[in-house]
């Protein structure tokens, strides 16, 4: 790609000079500098065309050096050569063109979007110009602006292969969709839980994005009354602000717990604003059910959660994300967890990647859960071991993790997808609770609580093979393996994603 752009350049540049433009200055350091380019030392080519630049005003020596300012990454200092050149050559639109590829690369389409429609008043027709404006309305959610533009390319040029691949994204993300999913889940609790999920969204606009869920679940425990099923309805929408970097999500919904016969309103709102090209930040709250110990499938349990985050994403598979969360219950205990992770690019090619990292997290709640039903009697009569679980939550207690992060992505074919995540815990420390048999100097036998610090290496799994069986439809199978602090788990789940595409938009 560099090197076609290079000679793309370089042929361009012989009929960029135009009557009255500033008679073009001997070509030797630009050559040097193009060849210094081509060998990718892209400071010592910066070097030769800042004292070239310095010394005239020539449009050659100004756009390679914008380009290769925006090959270092040395955006701001690419943007100024390419004010630089357009205001002492206006009468070239091509500069035009160039700042606004710039521009759009840099995630700036408002400031781009000018430049390319002056630049189309000269050439109408013109490829890239069309299709940097399709990307721009896209990105605005601007569909059928987006289509207009692309329709001009495919006019002239029916295989482009980035306007066909930008239009199939369009007709993918502004389609009507339904995903359904089944999971199985088993642990050492012991608890069983199949999952049945149906979920159908719809964009229309920026102020219209609706989505309905509906998730039904059927728990086996060791209990007469097992197995306990519930329901979770749910119905929201997403407002996307593309021009300040906004985007507002809110959900609402039922949870109804069948075996008890009650039910509880639920809701989420999650805002996330845009920070740059690179960071964005999350602060949610929400009130949703707790299914995950004994005790909480038995009795229905709402936590309100509250948290915030950092997310970070840079081209080439940089990932990254820092946040902080607190639950409530309704006995008014609070859970609290902060956390961070970051995953860098090891290895990379057009049909693999590998990723890996390193995640820490700290949580602690203000009282443990940890109960037994167990009198001292029964205890006794059992020979001295005290049964208990978490009930009706699981509370961490000064528990905190660091873990190695893997992550490796298969394409062996267009259709096909294999990929894995793994964290391995390098340290982990809680302080596990536990009860003992105790007396006063007067009185009966008593349970009393305790807690000792415990080390451990937790582990978690993800693997999954998803098969594109058409361009609008994709099957999906996973499997998940968690070794924690007090449980052992495995899940296998199978998944349909389906999108409506319809066939005047393929």
């Amino acid at each position: 790609m560099l090197l076609l752009f290079l000679a793309l350049l370089a042929r361009s540049q012989a009929g960029l000079a135009q009557p009255g433009a500033v008679p073009a200055a001997p070509t030797d350091t630009l050559e040097v500098a193009r060849t210094t380019a081509y060998a990718k030392n892209f400071v010592e080519a910066d070097r030769l065309l800042t004292a070239y630049n310095a010394a005239r005003t020539n449009v050659d020596g100004l756009r390679l050096h914008a380009q290769v300012l925006y090959w270092n990454q040395e955006f701001a200092r690419a943007a100024a050569v390419h004010e630089r050149a357009i205001g002492a050559f206006p009468d070239q639109p091509v500069l035009k063109l160039d700042y606004a590829r710039l521009l759009v690369d840099t995630s700036q389409p408002a400031r781009a979007q000018p430049l390319l429609l002056d630049y189309l008043k000269q050439d109408s027709l013109h490829a890239e110009a069309n299709l940097l404006l399709a990307r721009i309305s896209y990105s605005q959610l601007c569909p059928a602006a987006a289509r207009k533009s692309l329709a001009t390319v495919l006019r002239t040029y029916p295989g482009n292969e980035a306007a066909v691949a930008l239009q199939k994204d369009i007709n993918q993300a502004t389609a009507p969709y339904f995903k359904v999913s089944s999971r199985y889940a088993s642990d050492d609790q012991p608890l069983q839980a199949l999952t049945l999920r149906a979920e159908a969204s719809w964009f229309h606009s920026w102020l219209l994005s609706p989505t309905v869920q509906v998730q039904a679940n059927r728990f086996g425990v060791p209990d007469p009354q097992a197995p306990y099923r519930s329901t979770w309805f749910q119905a929201g929408n997403k407002v996307s602000l593309p021009g300040v970097g906004v985007e507002l999500s809110t959900t609402a919904g039922i949870f109804q717990h069948q075996s008890t016969r009650s039910s509880a309103a639920t809701g989420a709102v999650l805002l996330t604003k845009k920070l740059s090209r690179q960071l964005d930040v999350d602060a949610t709250v929400a009130r949703q059910p707790y299914q995950y110990v004994l005790a909480s499938v038995r009795q229905p349990v709402l936590e309100q959660v509250a948290g915030a985050a950092l997310r970070y994403r840079r081209d080439g598979g940089w990932l990254g994300k820092a946040g902080y969360d607190q639950r409530r219950y309704g006995d008014d205990n609070l859970l609290q967890t902060a956390y961070a992770w970051l995953l860098v690019p090891v290895a990379a090619s057009p049909r693999a990647s590998f990723q890996s990292g390193l995640s820490l997290s700290y949580g602690d709640a203000a009282r443990s859960t940890y109960a037994t039903a167990q009198t001292p009697a029964e205890v006794l009569a059992s020979g001295g071991a005290v049964r208990a679980s978490y009930a009706p939550y699981f509370t961490p207690l000064n528990q905190y993790v660091s873990a190695l992060l893997l992550a490796l992505k298969l394409t062996p074919s267009p259709r096909l997808d294999v990929s894995a995540r793994a964290s391995l815990g390098l340290l982990g420390t809680a302080d596990v609770p536990y009860f003992y048999l105790d007396r006063r100097a007067t009185g009966p036998l008593f349970l009393q609580p305790g807690r000792a610090a415990q080390s451990y290496r937790p582990v978690e799994v993800h693997g999954e093979v998803a098969l594109r069986a058409s361009p609008w439809m994709t099957l999906a199978a996973t499997y998940d393996y968690a070794n924690l602090l007090f449980y052992q788990s495995q899940q296998v789940g199978l998944q349909l994603n389906y999108h409506l595409v319809r066939e005047k938009n393929r």
